[in-house]
Formats: structure tokens, sequence, C-alpha cells
């Protein structure tokens, strides 16, 4: 039991007692409550079995991180008082009173409750205690929620399934007064009918419109709707931090005022206190997730890693990653064939030996993202959100065969303000099997911390440059020591050539591509990237989103490839500059691209370089060319905006 902590309830299960294999399974749902059922889901024939089952689960410990409920049979039957009994034998987080009338109902049962952090949650489920609700709810300081019967509610006024909700209004105005007046939690009643999801996620959100913390659940698949509706996004948690601080702001410059103006709209204290609400409600579903986490590390021996959190990592700090990978031909061939990339370099051997190559290297994309993938485990696995990417250097060509390592060094380290998370800095390179860097980049991670009572860390935020220079673009693409003086237009696809593309040029690369979630999981397993917003969809179904993130390297890789309509003799990525995953791009989403050319230097007498910016934009097209906004916001269509120096042939 979890005592005198405050959580979510955004998702609350009813388990019938007598059901060994649903109280078997509830160990493995991300549910936030389980109300383990005594009364209408248990013949009166099983109820003692259901007793023994439930003392078993609770003593058991295997839900001790979700909260846990039984639903006793009414105080006034002998059944009510044999599951009273029980509490002598194991200490649930609360008793579930059903058919509640008036306020001495509460008082009586408090008389039965020796356990005092044992808490009470009443069923709103007949006319008198709608009538009653106030009373109700200031009956006992043990009384903690109030759970919405809608199925015996309309049953005793009569109610037509179809008129249900709307006749409903008024019971839930009444409950949903006097809890919000108690400081009670209040849950909506059971959507019945388990194999619509598009009615029940309406009906999840009009609950979360009313003001209901949550909903009550009769099966394992309304979970994930659920939990994704009754958490905040992540437009609302900036929107309410943004309200949050700027109130603040201008409370420290006078102290008597009551009204701001914020995004053209006029904001009061009500709107701040609600926004703290916002806050305060995925704090604590992040409360939960850090429990589990701290549980997880405390009972864990040297065996298996949960990966390092905030604290964990020190400045200066090296990283050997584990374990090196060999890159195969056959990696090279699932590459092309999850992205369609045409490249010319990358994917015809004769093309490549025409520029002085023995065999068509890496795609450069294959090798940052294996490269990257090694480092999840140490870097990332605990991550909240990859931020960006600084001087990264493509040093030298990979070839299949090539084995790659990855070492990291911590460069820098800022804990952020509210004291949840902070932000990582880490300098990568990657290696072949003789020791030459093929690959050198820097990134900077938010990481969720393990503890967030732990005294906070002085900042060490380390000078990136926004660029890679010139001198060093030219210093590598010489060292490549590519032969363009022979290069193969009609392979390519294009005449275009280096003198044909002007700085500020924008293009539209017109082919679009839809994410399929089969393919970019197959690309995540590619990489061997294992970070769980990416390919564990037991977790993320109850995350914020309620799905997996594709991972950012897979938009990257698919925003290459369809640059190449336009700009197809850009055939060799040697240095990215900067790069920003603006908005998290999910499976079913069709990403279109578009680029603009920033700069270009020229490399040798047939060599030049294009400095490049491409946009992957999600479920748009990009005949407006999305960017960002006056005030540097990105456009809410834009996935990924990436900087990068490739190289393009001159005319002889």
């Amino acid at each position: 039991m979890r005592k005198n902590v405050r959580k979510p309830r955004r998702s609350v299960l009813y388990v019938p007692g007598s059901n060994a294999k649903a109280l078997k399974k509830s160990s493995t749902l991300d549910v936030d409550a389980l109300i383990y059922d005594l009364e209408d889901s248990v013949a009166l024939s099983a109820k003692e079995d259901a007793r023994k089952a439930i003392v078993n689960i609770l003593n058991s410990g295997v839900n001790k991180n979700k909260e846990q409920v039984i639903r006793i049979n009414n105080l006034d039957s002998e059944e009510g008082q044999k599951d009273l009994k029980i509490l002598e034998e194991c200490s649930p987080d609360a008793i579930l009173v059903p058919k509640v009338n008036e306020a001495k109902d509460i008082q009586d049962c408090e008389k039965y409750i020796s356990k005092k952090e044992i808490k009470i949650w009443v069923m709103m489920e007949t006319a008198l205690s709608i009538v009653n609700a106030y009373d109700i709810a200031k009956a006992s300081k043990h009384l903690k929620c109030f759970v919405m019967g809608t199925n015996d509610l309309s049953t005793e006024l009569g109610l037509e399934d179809e008129l249900k909700r709307t006749a409903l209004v008024t019971s839930f105005e009444k409950c949903m007064m006097a809890s919000k007046a108690f400081k009670l939690s209040i849950l909506d009643g059971v959507f019945n009918d388990i194999r619509d999801s598009k009615g029940f996620e309406e009906e999840c959100t009009y609950s979360h419109g009313l003001g209901f913390d949550g909903k009550t659940l009769i099966h394992p698949g309304q979970i994930q709707i659920c939990n994704k509706i009754f958490t905040p996004t992540v437009e609302q948690l900036d929107k309410a931090k943004r309200i949050v601080a700027a109130f603040e702001e201008a409370r420290k410059k006078d102290p008597n005022i009551g009204v701001i103006t914020f995004e053209d709209s006029q904001i009061e204290e009500l709107h701040v206190a609600h926004a703290k609400r916002v806050i305060e409600a995925e704090s604590l579903v992040n409360k939960v997730e850090e429990d589990s986490h701290i549980e997880e590390s405390m009972t864990s021996t040297s065996k298996y890693k949960i990966g390092n959190f905030f604290e964990d990592f020190k400045m200066g700090q090296k990283i050997i990653h584990a374990t090196p990978r060999t890159i195969t031909s056959g990696d090279c061939a699932l590459y092309t064939a999850l992205y369609g990339s045409r490249y010319a370099l990358h994917s015809s051997k004769e093309f490549a030996k025409k520029m002085s190559l023995d065999e068509s290297p890496v795609d450069d994309f294959l090798l940052f993202n294996i490269a990257f993938g090694k480092t999840v485990p140490d870097i990332s696995l605990n991550a909240i959100a990859n931020l960006g990417y600084a001087e990264c250097k493509f040093l030298k060509p990979a070839y299949p065969g090539d084995t790659i390592h990855s070492t990291s060094e911590v460069i820098g380290i800022k804990e952020n303000s509210s004291g949840d998370n902070g932000v990582v800095y880490v300098h990568s390179i990657g290696s072949n099997q003789h020791g030459e860097s093929v690959i050198d980049y820097k990134r900077w991670v938010m990481v969720r911390k393990k503890n967030k009572k732990l005294k906070k860390v002085d900042p060490s935020i380390p000078d990136l440059s926004k660029e890679v220079s010139n001198r060093d673009i030219i210093s590598i693409a010489q060292n490549y020591n590519f032969d363009v003086s022979n290069f193969d237009y009609s392979a390519s696809g294009s005449a275009l050539c280096y003198e044909d593309y002007n700085v500020n040029e924008k293009i539209n690369h017109i082919d679009g591509m839809t994410v399929e979630e089969a393919e970019h999981m197959m690309a995540t397993k590619l990489y061997q990237n294992n970070a769980k917003v990416h390919f564990n969809h037991f977790v993320e179904k109850g995350g914020r989103f309620g799905k997996r993130i594709v991972y950012g390297g897979h938009v990257i890789s698919l925003t290459r490839a369809l640059t190449f309509n336009g700009l197809s003799n850009a055939f060799k990525i040697i240095a990215i500059n900067g790069g920003t995953h603006a908005s998290p791009c999910f499976a079913g989403t069709t990403v279109f691209a578009w680029s603009t050319i920033l700069d270009k230097i020229e490399v040798s007498d047939n060599l030049g370089a294009l400095r490049i910016r491409s946009n992957g934009i999600g479920d748009a097209q990009a005949y407006q060319f999305q960017h960002q906004d006056a005030n540097n916001r990105f456009d809410p269509s834009v996935l990924l905006s990436l900087d990068y120096w490739a190289l393009i042939p001159r005319k002889n």
C-alpha cells in the first residue's frame, strides 16, 4: 500500500475477485488504480473464494505501485460485513462503499475500519446519494473519492441508454461541485461496450471536459485511450508552464497585479490556478513513473541494467558503449528498402568506382544511426527527448564489413528549474576496426531524474559551435579524395551541379512517404536502438501520447531520401551543423520535405559543397515552405529541421 501519497487516477479498472486470470493479469497492466470487486461482478457462491484471492494478491505486493481498492458489498448486508473482516488480513489503499445514500453511511463505515490509513471511496449511484452529495463529501476526513455508478443510477432513474449521458448531466454537476469543494477526486462511470473504442474515446473526452479526474473501466483494452485523454498533452503542459511563469514574472514587478496579457489573452489568477492543476496532473503521472524506476533500481542486481538517470552523469565521464557492430551488406540493403533512397553513390558499386572508390560506402545516415544507437543504453534509455545535434562530422567513409565502436564523454550538465529532469551534453565518436574516427558529433538530451530530492548540481553548459567551419568542410572533403571529373550525370538522375544552386533558393521535393508502423520498428531494430519511447508499446501505451514515438533518426533518413528529387547530385553528406526534432512523429504520418540553400563553398576545381537546411513536414505538403514564425516557433507541421553540408560536383 502507498500511504499518504497523492496519485493520478486517470484509469481505474474493476477486477472481479473471482476471476483468477484477471487478477493475475492485473500486475502487467499500465493502469493507475485497481478496484478488486466483491460486489456486482462476483456471484454469491464465489464470494468467499474471491475474498481469499484478493487477500493473496494484496499481500503478494505485485501491484504495490498501483492504487489498490476493494469494492465491498452493501454494509447492511451479511456479505458486506464479511468483506470488512478481510481488512484484518490485508491493507488496501481504500475500500469502495456501494449504495451510499447519506453522510451517516460513511460515518458508520468508519466504525468498522481499525486501520486508519485505509481510506474510503464511495459509489454515487442512488438518487439519494446525488441529493445528499454535499453532505456526503464533507462526512469524513478519510473520504477521498467519488465514483459515479452510472449503470445503477440510470436504472433507478429509468433512463434510456441513448439518452443516459445527457440525462445524467445534473447528477454529474452536483457531484462535481461537492467533490471539488472538499478536494475529493471524482471518477466517471464505466463504458459498457468494450468493442466501441471510438465511442469510448468520445466519452472519455467528454468526461475530461466536465472535470472528472479519470474513468472507471471494465476491460484492459480501455486503459490506453483513458490514460491518453486524462494526461495533459505536450502543448497543454507547455502553455500551462508559460502562463505560470509569465504571471510570476509580472508579480515580481508588481505584487498587486491581478491581470496580465498573455499571447493576446487576459490571464487572471483563476487561469493561473488552472494552469497549476495541469502541471500538477503531469507531475503526478511522472511521480508514479519515477517511483517505478526507483523501485526497480532498488530491487535490481548487477545482472541487468536500467540505464543512467540524470544524477548518474558526471562532467568528464567517459563511456565505452557496448557492443561493437559490424555493418553488413544486408544492413545496407535493408536500409535502402526501408527508405527507398536513390543516391547513386550508395546504391551503385559501378558509380562509386568511377569516383575512385572500391565499392559503395555505407549510407551516411545508416552510419549515423548505428553509431547513435550504440549510445542509447548508456545515454538516453531514460530520456524524455533528444534535443539537438551540433558539430557532426563524417570524417571517413564506412564500408560493408567495417566494425563500428562508439565512445562518449559527458561535456555538459544542466538541471532544469523544475528539478524533475536535466539536460546532458555528450561528445560521441564512432570509430572503425582500425581505430580511425569515422563520425564525430555532439548532442544533448533531456534525461529523467531518479531522485528529485537530490541537491541540484551546478550547471556546466558547453560552448557549442552553431556550424562546422568552412575550413573543416574543405579539409574533410579533400580527405575523401573523390574523383568527380567523370561524374556520371545520367546514372545520378540529374544534370544539376554546384553552379545551378543559389543561396536562399527554396526547393519543394514534392514526394511524400507515409510512416508505417512495421517499417519504423524495423528501422529502430536495425539501429539496435532500445529506447522505450520508440520500441516498447507496453510502456508507451500509458504514456503522454498513448503510443510509440517514431525514432528521430528514422525521420532524418526519410527526409534525406525525399530530398533526392531536387538534390540528387548532392551525393555525400560530410557534416551536420545542427538539427531539431520540432514535433514528434507517429506511425501513419505522411512526411514531405523541402530544402533551402543556406551557403555554398568551392572545395576544388571540380567539387563544391552546399549548406542545406532540409525540413521534414508531417501531413502537410511543403508548398508554403513551413519553418518558423517571427518568434522562432516552429510551424506545427514541422517534424525535423536539419542543417547540413553535402558534396556536389562542379561544372568541368
